[in-house]
């Protein structure tokens, strides 16, 4: 099978250490598709599940020594996100490495066409929530028990021969709440870019794939891997493509 090639793939919110996470769904996009650059854009390992109830099967494993072995041979960069926070508190006590992958908060990315985008996993900027306490949590858990039915309804879906169906993403799309508080992460994400002089914005957290335009800046939203299984692509040209698991193109933005 012929691989699509792509000079930078972007890709967050894997919550490897989770039953939800979908590494098997990764590990087949990655046969399918080659790039220069890999950018890991937060919550790669969830450090909290594994804290409080450790889950690992050999899927998470494979996509760890897959990502090791990028490493070796092209541009691996890893942005911590809060579920791996604990990377961050390191990072501020010290630069590191881990292995030939560079950790950061964030960084600056220059594309093919010249436009530069803050690559950030976005949680920094959901205080707002967090201060709301045991009903953040609450809304925590509930996302969880969503994802929980998603992965029952979706093996039912296979077993009649349907594709994979988000759960969660239909019903963001039903919750005025939902909508409005990502309005809010993508117009506060806007206007840090801004603050930076960049062209826009690439980030995570959200679990809510994107690609759009916001005051003459570009918001671009990579998704997940535990309910959309989506990414970002950016080609060989300098197009960008919001892409499934599947490579099916859900959206493009061609500068």
């Amino acid at each position: 099978m012929k691989k699509k090639k792509f000079k930078s793939i972007f890709i967050s919110d894997l919550h490897l250490g989770t039953s939800h996470c979908k590494a098997g769904l990764l590990l087949d996009l990655l046969k399918k598709i080659k790039f220069e650059n890999l950018f890991l854009i937060g919550d790669i390992v969830d450090l909290w599940a594994l804290n409080s109830h450790w889950y690992w099967d050999k899927n998470h494993s494979k996509v760890i020594e897959k990502i090791l072995k990028y490493s070796r041979k092209r541009n691996v960069k890893y942005i911590i996100g809060n579920h791996d926070m604990v990377f961050r508190d390191l990072l501020h006590k010290n630069y590191f490495q881990f292995g030939e992958i560079e950790i950061c908060d964030f960084l600056i990315y220059n594309s093919v066409k010249e436009k530069q985008f803050l690559l950030i996993h976005g949680d920094q900027f959901d205080g707002f929530l967090r201060n709301l306490g045991w009903l953040y949590h609450l809304g925590d858990k509930t996302y969880d028990f969503v994802v929980y039915l998603n992965s029952l309804l979706n093996k039912i879906r296979k077993f009649f021969g349907k594709e994979y169906w988000s759960l969660a993403g239909f019903l963001k799309s039903k919750v005025k709440t939902a909508l409005s508080n990502i309005t809010k992460f993508e117009t506060i994400l806007i206007d840090y870019s801004k603050q930076h002089s960049v062209d826009g914005v690439i980030c995570g957290h959200t679990h809510t794939p994107g690609m759009k335009m916001i005051d003459s800046c570009i918001y671009m939203n990579d998704g997940d891997w535990v309910d959309s299984c989506t990414f970002i692509a950016e080609s060989k040209d300098g197009d960008f493509y919001l892409m499934d698991y599947n490579l099916k193109e859900i959206s493009s933005l061609k500068l």
